[in-house]
């Protein structure tokens, strides 16, 4: 199995301010890019997993080494063994609460309406374990994971 990647973020803000005879406009621009290639070193990647999730609950769990999911009309299990980018949108209308690797010791809470993103294209990337997310029952969110393991 072939893998690429090409991750993209960009800010564009304006300002306007008003004087009195005039306005002037204030354009802030940030912008990130990242091309994972097909590989296990730095910069590279093996495997994508996605899902929209709903809490049926206050809270659940999975582990990243056996994500269920379906490819080329097979039910398969991903295993995860380190995550070089997680993207989360959260499209419930209350926050939620993401702990365990590769979310941040402390946890990772993502408001109501809120997206979380993280890269790290090292060799290593970030650890992969088992993720609790924690919400209102009903809650629900996108998870994107991309990094090396294998599918089966």
């Amino acid at each position: 199995m072939a893998f690429s990647a090409q991750i993209s973020l960009s800010v564009l803000a304006h300002e306007t301010s008003a004087t009195d005879l005039s306005s002037s406009l204030r354009v802030t621009p940030a912008s990130y890019a990242q091309t994972l290639t097909n590989g296990t070193a730095g910069n590279q990647a093996q495997l994508a997993w996605s899902a929209t999730k709903t809490l049926s609950g206050a809270s659940q769990t999975f582990s990243l080494a056996t994500l269920s999911d379906v490819r080329d009309g097979a039910t398969v299990t991903v295993t995860l063994t380190a995550v070089k980018l997680y993207y989360v949108r959260n499209k419930g209308a209350s926050s939620l609460a993401f702990a365990g690797a590769p979310f941040p010791a402390s946890g990772l809470t993502v408001a109501a309406g809120a997206v979380a993103v993280q890269s790290d294209p090292s060799a290593t990337g970030m650890s992969a374990s088992g993720v609790t997310v924690t919400g209102t029952n009903g809650g629900s969110y996108d998870i994107v994971l991309l990094g090396n393991g294998s599918v089966s």
